[in-house]
């Protein structure tokens, strides 16, 4: 059974301001010099460090899409360990290795 994120549930909701949100994002995206894997395993730590799994699923997934190898995603994870704390790191690497898990990497 497929899981349906939050984001996908809003999308389907607020087609509109999805389509904003989305213009926004590709904006800020393209604004320097970082390209999509590195800017994919930023994203990592940030949901894990404000708690959020569904975006840090997300984000694990596009990271690793965009080239990450599951060690670099573990080590953005593993950077929010002295702001964040050991909870939320420890569970921002089970939600990471469950999404490497299920991509059928190591």
């Amino acid at each position: 059974m497929r899981v349906v994120s939050p984001f996908e549930v809003f999308a389907e909701s607020f087609p509109e301001v999805t389509k904003t949100y989305r213009a926004l994002k590709s904006s800020y995206g393209s604004a320097g010099p970082l390209d999509e894997k590195t800017r994919q395993l930023i994203q990592v730590a940030i949901m894990v460090t404000i708690g959020s799994e569904g975006g840090t699923r997300d984000h694990a997934r596009l990271a690793l899409e965009a080239g990450a190898t599951p060690d670099e995603v573990r080590q953005a994870v593993l950077m929010v360990l002295g702001p964040a704390g050991m909870s939320r790191t420890s569970v921002g690497i089970l939600w990471a290795n469950e999404v490497i898990k299920a991509r059928g990497s190591a």
